[in-house]
Parts: structure tokens; sequence; C-alpha cells
């Protein structure tokens, strides 16, 4: 028989809970009530009973005040008066602990008046007995104790006392006798309440019957539902993965086993970096994941390798979605195979690699025969001729041009594309990619404009590849904007990276473009015409050349419409001969503002730039910000400050160094001894004379550059090469390598002053490093071991400290090759 079942009611499922809620609300409220009234009937006992112990105590203290006076009376001996004298002195007391019991009850204000009277009167009929007995003795006191008036009194106040404690037995009978009813009604109430549970029961069952009917049809469904998603997360064909929000995997479906090779019970739990390092560095997952809310800043991961468990690597694609359970956001990392698409794309580029060299040859030959024929060495053509063989050159040219992308693009898929950095100037580029392009511009009435840089714009880099994106992305300004427009070329320095800007007054890109725009065969449907046409690559090979540069290219919208193209690469300092990662060098000023820019004049035409600062905090902060290779410091200006200012920077690691060129109106202010002391190492008199100024500039970098160490830091980890290479960046020159092979050739060439040495290198172990330089004739080099791996206290011995790699293990580093160097220059008398 089927059970018939409707769909649950929620309003009456409310109106039940509520119903219930209520009931039980009032219920507990009443018994509150109850147990308070309770409370109080109990406090009201035990308040009377400590009223009428009050009272009595009153009475009681009279009592033997009145039994010491008598005792002395009969005997004269004063001891017979200490109970009189503990009454005289401790009544006040009593009587106020009695006034604070009584003092809510109605009518007892009176009574307390009326007990402090007799109280007074008999303490005076007491004190006027003993007065007579001391002067006149025991008859006279005895007359006066047989007048009648003590007794009168205590006869008085018994009766008083007595009324009073009477009156609180009465109010107490009343209370009792009050809360006797009020528990009958509160039986009758329970007993009433214990019938209306027993028909709620009933009612209650019945629903609970009727919800575990509906409740067990709702599981079959969701039974059904649950068994069709877990066959479909069986037998889908791509590889699942469910991660929780430590990282750990909880679920694989067979296709994840079976590309992985393991069986899902020797994953559980364990971290997905087994398989695919999706999350790299430190810190919480899902925060190195880039989880916020509900979202993943990057969802697809492309071209990942992961991990068989027979070692071998299969590249996939990884797509990760979001899954909110009660126990935090879990991950769907959903796998897809590329190993086939891999091969094709290998294929591809071998493809392409045979045909582009094969044509070179040919091309360059049609495009020389060519270029004779326009030129008239064979003969002079008709001008018909002439103009065919300029269109043949031509696009001879551009297929040319066509090659030699490709070409590209399969070197730097390879890693074969060779780079020749060198420091050089990025304005020098921007002039050569425009006068290149200048051409091309005129035949479409195009201006390019370019922007004035504050100064030099110096960089590492290789010139030619440089060229090639600025031009890349100045012809492709030139060909999609409109005839008589601007395409602007701006290259200036932000922080610690030189930027160029290519702005354009074009259509814009179209938004199915923005995506893939810098990959492979990626061109815009805005146009047709075959001057707006090419293959694609481009932004791509521009993309590459500047990622090996160490920058980035991206795209931004122009304000007035049209698109701007920026790339930016780390700006080189040519003092240090590494990264400049503060725009140096610079010089610091400690001047006035007319100071500070009549100083300034003085070098004006030099490639050093100035910072002014007015203030020994504003000094101190620059320090803390950049390295300088000098500061001018204008006595007169900084008065008192002066040396308190010279003894804070010689304590500061960045510029304990640093050379100081003084400015004073006057002969130097400051002894010989101290100005050696203080390293100041020139004095200028004002007015300043340039060329004096110049010399003292000249002196202080060659010192500089001959004070900054070359250190070697051998780590496979790239990451932290560059964090390490920041945090030292104006204290030494930094050379970089990842491998003993590396290392040794660069040690081949070169003296370091200190070598930093990971234990665990690709191709060998840093002890063989080490075994070179202790191998080496001439001076020791300082080494510094700085590795995950313990190096044992016999390596401790050979070298200069042994580091162990972790979060605050690199100040500790920077310290180390500070201390090298002080006790260097110790040794070298610098």
């Amino acid at each position: 028989m089927m059970m018939a079942g409707g769909t649950p009611n929620l309003w009456r499922n409310l109106l039940v809970a509520a119903l219930i809620s209520i009931a039980l609300v009032s219920t507990a409220l009443w018994f509150g009530t109850e147990y308070r009234r309770t409370a109080d009937t109990t406090a009201a006992v035990n308040l009377s009973f400590r009223q009428r112990l009050a009272i009595e105590s009153v009475f009681s203290e009279m009592k033997d005040g009145e039994t010491g006076q008598r005792g002395y009376v009969i005997t004269g001996n004063p001891d017979f008066l200490q109970p009189y004298n503990k009454a005289l002195r401790e009544m006040d007391g009593t009587l106020a602990n009695l006034s604070q019991l009584l003092k809510n009850e109605p009518g007892t204000a009176r009574d307390l008046q009326i007990l402090r009277q007799l109280i007074e009167q008999k303490f005076v009929e007491m004190k006027r007995v003993i007065d007579v007995r001391q002067r006149q003795g025991l008859n006279a006191a005895a007359s006066v104790v047989m007048d009648g008036r003590g007794k009168q009194l205590m006869d008085s106040l018994r009766t008083h006392v007595s009324k009073m404690v009477m009156a609180r037995n009465a109010a107490l009978a009343q209370d009792l006798e009050s809360e006797s009813n009020r528990t009958v009604h509160t039986l009758e109430i329970i007993w009433g309440g214990v019938a209306l549970a027993s028909l709620a029961a009933f009612i209650i069952a019945y629903m609970l019957w009727a919800s575990r009917r509906d409740s067990y049809t709702a599981q079959r469904q969701a039974m059904d539902h649950l068994t069709r998603q877990t066959a479909i997360f069986k037998n889908t064909p791509s590889p699942v993965i469910l991660i929780n929000p430590s990282g750990s995997m909880e679920i694989l479906n067979p296709a994840a086993e079976h590309l992985f090779g393991y069986p899902s019970t020797d994953l559980l739990r364990r971290d997905i970096s087994i398989i695919a390092n999706i999350a790299p560095g430190e810190g919480a997952f899902l925060d190195r994941l880039g989880v916020t809310g509900d979202h993943i800043a990057e969802p697809s991961r492309p071209n990942v390798g992961a991990r068989r468990s027979d070692g071998s690597v299969v590249p996939v694609d990884i797509t990760l979605g979001v899954m909110p359970l009660e126990d935090g956001i879990h991950i769907v990392a959903s796998f897809s195979d590329i190993s086939e698409r891999e091969k094709i794309e290998r294929m591809k580029d071998q493809f392409l690699s045979t045909v582009s060299h094969e044509l070179r040859t040919p091309l360059t030959s049609i495009v020389g025969s060519l270029g004779l024929l326009r030129g008239g060495v064979a003969e002079e053509l008709a001008p018909g001729a002439q103009r065919l063989v300029v269109i043949a050159e031509s696009n001879a040219n551009r297929l040319i041009r066509i090659v030699n992308d490709l070409l590209d693009v399969e070197k730097l898929q390879s890693g074969q594309m060779t780079f020749d950095f060198q420091p050089l100037d990025l304005r020098t580029i921007v002039e050569k990619a425009a006068d290149a392009m200048r051409g091309l511009s005129a035949t479409r009435n195009i201006r390019i404009e370019i922007g004035e840089s504050d100064g030099p714009v110096i960089v590492r880099g290789d010139g030619d590849r440089l060229i090639q994106v600025v031009t890349n992305l100045v012809s492709n300004a030139v060909k999609f904007s409109p005839e008589g427009s601007t395409v602007s070329v701006l290259c200036g320095t932000q922080g610690s990276h030189a930027n160029i800007r290519v702005a354009d007054q074009g259509p814009g890109i179209e938004p199915g473009l923005r995506e893939r725009l810098f990959t492979r065969f990626a061109q815009g449907l805005g146009s047709s015409t075959s001057a707006t046409q090419g293959t694609g690559l481009g932004l791509a090979i521009s993309r590459e050349i500047v990622r090996n540069h160490g920058g980035d290219i991206w795209l931004e919208d122009a304000a007035g419409g049209g698109s701007v193209f920026a790339f930016n690469i780390p700006l080189w300092n040519v003092l240090t001969g590494q990264e400049d990662l503060n725009g140096a060098p610079r010089l610091l000023v400690y001047a006035d503002a007319v100071g500070a820019e009549t100083i300034s004049a003085g070098f004006a035409e030099r490639e050093i730039r100035a910072d002014a600062v007015s203030s020994p905090e504003a000094a101190l902060a620059a320090i803390e910000g950049r390295s300088y290779v000098a500061m001018v410091l204008d006595f007169q200006f900084a008065a008192d400050d002066a040396l308190p200012l010279l003894g804070v920077i010689r304590s500061h690691p960045r510029a304990r160094n640093l050379p100081v060129i003084a400015i004073s109106s006057e002969d130097p202010p400051l002894e010989a001894a101290q100005t050696a002391s203080l390293d100041i190492i020139d004095w200028i008199e004002k007015p300043i004379q340039s060329a004096r100024l110049s010399d003292a500039i000249e002196s202080a970098i060659k010192r500089t550059s001959g004070h900054i160490p070359l250190v070697l830091h051998v780590d496979d980890d790239s990451d932290l090469l560059e964090i390490t290479a920041k945090a030292l960046s104006g204290l030494a020159r930094i050379a970089q390598a990842t491998d003993v092979a590396s290392a040794r050739a660069f040690l081949a060439e070169h003296r370091v002053d200190i070598a930093i040495i990971d234990l665990a290198l690709p191709d060998g172990s840093g002890h063989d490093i080490l075994a070179d330089l202790n191998a080496r004739q001439g001076p020791a080099t300082p080494v510094i071991i700085y590795s995950a791996q313990d190096g044992g206290l016999a390596l401790a011995r050979d070298v200069e400290a042994v580091l162990t790699k972790s979060k605050r293990s690199l100040p500790n580093l920077v310290e180390t090759v500070l201390s090298i160097v002080e006790r260097r220059k110790g040794e070298e008398g610098l």
C-alpha cells in the first residue's frame, strides 16, 4: 500500500514551535516568580527572627547593665560595673542595628523612639544611683533605689520590648499564612499544567509522527539524488579531488586515482602539494590560493606539472572551484591531462621552426634581388615596374618579419634566446624605436610624441631586444590609430622600476581579446586591412622579453579613449652594479630650501639625484628608505642638531660609513679630531664653489664604490635569492648562482668578499664550493652557510657562521654580513 504524503506545512510547524516556546517561557517565568516568593518568605522569616533577637538583645543588655549597677551599690567594688559600662558603650550600636533591621517595617519608628527614651531614662537613673554610692555610701544609694524609680523604668522597658516582639510575631504569622495559601494555589496550578502537558504530549507525538513520515520521504529523495551525484563523480572521465581548508585531500574520484597512480586511501588527509603545488608560499592554504569569500583570484592554473606515484611528471590544466561546507571552505580541483596537447604543440613548434629556417635563406635572396632591381643595378625600371618591385620588396620584408617572429617564439619557448645585458639609458631605446617607426607613421599622417623624462633612466638590459619591444608597441599603436592622431611614448621611473607607456587614440581593445592579448597568434577583429594584420606574435614575444628582464607588461584604457600598453623593468644602479631598488645613486642634502637648491645646482649635470631634508627625523627616515653615496650637511642650518644627528647616523647600519660633506659659513667649527671621528671628508665654506663641491662628491662616490663588497649568494630558491638581494640592497653588490656549476664559473673569474652558500643544491653540495674556496690562494673568503640542513659542529669551525633558514633568519643573515664587512674594514685600516 502506498503511503500518502503531503508537503510539510511550514507555518503549522512554526506555530507549534512558537506555542511550545511560549508555554515553556511562561512556565519558567511562573516558576521563577514562585521561587522568588518563597525566597522572599524565607527572607522575611529570617529577618523577623533577627529583629526579635535584636529587640531582645537591647533588653538583655539593659538587664546586664542594671545587674552590674546593683552589684556595685551593694559591694562598692568597681569590677561589678563592667556589665554596666559595656551596656553603656555598646547600646548605641545595638540600637543602630535594630533601627537598620526595622527600617522597612511600617509603624516601628514610634516604637523605636519610645525604646530609646526609656533606655536613656534608665541609664540616667542608674548613673544617679552610682554617683550617690560613690559620694555618700551604701545607705544613701539604697535609699535612692528604694524610691522605686529604677524598677518602674525597667518594668516599662520590659513591657515595651514585649509589645515590639509580639508585633513582629504577628507580622510573621500573617506572612506564613499568605505563603501557605499561595502554596495551595500553586499545587492546583501544577496539576492543571500536568494535564495540559499530557494533552500537548499527545499532540506533539502525532506531529512528530507526521514529520517523520515526511522526513522519510525527503530522505529517500535525497538518497536517490546523492546516488546519482556519486555515480557522476565516480564515472566522470575528468580527475577530480576535493581539498579541505588546510590543503589536505579528502576525496579522489577513480579518474584521479588512475591519472596519478595512487589508491585514494594513500592520499587521504595528505597535502595536495604531493601531486601539484597549486598554492606556493607560506601561510594558510586558502590565503595562498587567493580565496576571498566564494571567489578564487586565479581559478584556472594552466600547464602545471603534476607528479605521479612513480615519480614521473604529467602536464595538466587545473580548474579550481569553491565549495562552502559546514567545516569551512573546500576546494574542488578538476585536472585535465594535456600530454597529447603538449605533444601536438611541440610538433607544431618544430614544424614552424623548420619552415621558418628554410624560408629565411630564399627570402633573403629575394629581398636582396628586389633591392638591387629597385636601385637600378641591372637597368632603369619604368615607373610601373618600379612600383611593382617596391610592393614586392615591402611584402617580402613583411614575410621576413613574420619568419623572425616565429623563430623568436620558438627560441623563447625552448630557452635558447640569448640576451646581452648591459647598463643602458632607456630614453635612448625609446628614441631609436620611435625613429624606426616615423616612416610608417608618416604614411598615415600620425605624429609620434616622446614625453620628456626628469633624468637618465638606467636599466640593465639587451638594447636590441628592448628596441624590439618598444618598436612593436609603437607599431601596433600606429596601425590601429586613426589618421591625423598622435601616439604618445613616455619613459620614466616609478619606485624601483623604469616604466615605458605607449598610448594611442584608436578604438581600444575588444573585450573578447583582452584575456588572450599576450598569447600567441592573438589578433583583433577590428580591421581586415593588410596594414593592420600580422602574425599575432608580437605581444607574446614582447611579454617574454620583458619577463626575461625581470619586468611585466600590461594593458590599460586611455583616459580619453584608446589604449595604453605599458611595461616596466627594474632600475639599475651604475654605482653598485646591481638592481637599484631605490632609484640610486642619490645624495642626501640637509639644508633649508634655498640652500638645498643652491647645493643641487652644483651637480645638476651629473647623473645623481638629491633628496633634500630639513629635520633630523626626515634625514633618518630617508636613510631608512634608501642608500646614499654621500650626505651634504649645512652646519649653520642644522645648528645644535648637527652633532647629535651625525652620532645617530653613525649608529645606523645603512649609514655607518656614509661620507659626509660639511657646509659652513666660516672655518670648520670642529677640531680635526672631531672631524675625523665623525668621518667628515671635506669642509666647504659659503658661498659654495661648484667645482669644489663637485670634487668632494666625486671623492665620496669613489670611496662609496670601493667600500661596497661583492657577495656571492648560491641557492636554488629564486624567491630567497630575490629577498636576500633586496635586504642587502645598498650594503653589498650581489652575484647569484643557482647550482654548483654556475658558482664555480663565477668564482673562476671573480674574487668575492663574502660567500653565502646553501648546502642542498640541484647538482651537488655546497660543501664542494666551500672546498674550492678553501683551496684558493690569497686571503680566506668569509663563508656563511645559509641552509635548511644542519651543517654540524665540524662545519661551523670552517666557516664564518652557520644560519638555519626560517622566517626570522634573514635579519641574522644581514647582521652577519654587516659584521664581516665592518671587521674587514678594520683589518684593512679603512
